[in-house]
């Protein structure tokens, strides 16, 4: 039982890591709120995005940061900041306040986030690891939906007490405190962080988080891609209505659960293989979408591409926990979680610039599908040369 209770505090550290978005269902009411305070929408929308540079900022003063604390304290402050900053607009409505509080946030996110994957890598080996690794993501997938789904009814109340979910913060801190002995985690952990120590990226370490990161880069930005298009493709081809649209995003989600679950049994299945073939499909589901013209191989195409983006992310996040040195985990999971957050912060610029660049029905869909058989065809290649 203490063995299970120390696995599910592991896990929900994950539960909060994209929780950015979760309060999304509140931009309208506030839009609204600080419309009357002469502060445009595109202000208040930055809130949201706001949070992204912090966390790119956190990972990047990772190096500094791990000289002064243990990683378990900060674990702590990261689970205090998130709760503090994420929590403080339920109290404040002055707008440069809630902009600091998502800072705040996004600083908390940052502190944990490289750790709530890093922690599975050092406290578990060989098929526990893999399975643990899938239900990561779906923690990942999980809290995320679910946070969202009670800010869209806490939304009745008014936008700020929206905000109240940031406060699941501390009951993840209390698990990880009551049920993940210090004792354990200082022999588990990385004693000395790649910062504190002499040792330092090779060249074939930089190839390898390069790499992965741009794989997760691209998967990222193409599924964040689908979650705002779908719903204009529904509305704009006449194929079903809003509440249809959110259904499949939904769905998406639901996918992303499901493939954290069945992750441990696919790497079984297909072993090396899985990534070439996860692609391949992702690749196939963007070409879907594309080209649906019923509401029924829309919501198939946007499961499938929910399921195997999920399962190319935690294929990416377990090679990183694998094949890097303890001493260097943090360091090239930081290059990884970095490549994440620029695809996600893209997401809605990138596509512009290739529609563009493609002037033609398909747009920045046929790209995305051109990148996919790319990728695909070279992780093949990769395979048939092993």
């Amino acid at each position: 039982m203490k063995r299970i209770l120390e696995k599910a505090s592991l896990l929900a550290l994950s539960t909060m890591l994209v929780s950015t978005f979760a309060v999304s269902p509140a931009i309208p009411q506030m839009i609204d709120h600080f419309a009357r305070e002469g502060i445009a929408a595109s202000q208040v929308e930055n809130l949201i995005t706001v949070t992204s540079f912090a966390i790119m900022a956190a990972l990047l003063m990772n190096g500094l940061i791990v000289r002064f604390i243990s990683e378990r304290n900060i674990i702590i402050l990261g689970l205090l900041l998130l709760a503090i900053g994420g929590s403080m607009p339920m109290f404040l409505s002055a707008f440069p306040m809630i902009f600091l509080a998502r800072i705040l946030l996004g600083l908390g996110i940052g502190l944990i986030n490289a750790r709530a994957i890093n922690i599975i890598g050092n406290f578990f080996t060989g098929q526990e690891r893999v399975q643990m690794m899938g239900l990561r993501g779906s923690a990942e997938v999980l809290g995320s939906a679910g946070l969202t789904l009670l800010v869209g009814w806490l939304t009745q109340f008014g936008w700020q007490p929206a905000f109240v979910v940031y406060l699941f913060a501390l009951v993840v801190l209390a698990l990880f405190l009551l049920f993940v002995p210090q004792e354990e985690f200082v022999a588990h952990s990385e004693l000395k962080n790649d910062s504190g120590s002499k040792v330092k990226l090779d060249k074939k370490m930089w190839q390898m988080g390069i790499y992965l990161a741009f794989l997760a880069f691209f998967v990222i930005n193409v599924n964040t891609f689908l979650t705002i298009r779908i719903p204009q493709i529904v509305l704009d081809k006449g194929i079903g209505t809003a509440q249809q649209a959110s259904l499949i995003l939904s769905l998406m989600q639901i996918m992303g659960i499901v493939a954290g679950t069945v992750f441990s049994s696919l790497v079984g299945r297909l072993k090396d293989w899985l990534l070439a073939v996860s692609y391949v499909i992702f690749g196939l589901a963007v070409i879907g979408i594309a080209f649906a013209d019923n509401l029924w191989v829309l919501g198939l195409g946007g499961m499938v591409s929910g399921f195997f983006y999920s399962i190319v992310l935690t294929i990416v996040f377990s090679q990183v926990t694998d094949r890097a040195t303890k001493a260097l985990l943090n360091t090239v999971m930081t290059i990884v979680l970095m490549g994440c957050n620029i695809g996600g912060a893209t997401s809605a610029i990138l596509p512009t610039f290739l529609e563009k660049l493609n002037p033609t029905p398909t747009g920045a869909f046929g790209i995305y599908a051109i990148g996919c058989s790319l990728i695909s065809a070279g992780l093949i290649y990769q395979q048939i040369k092993k």
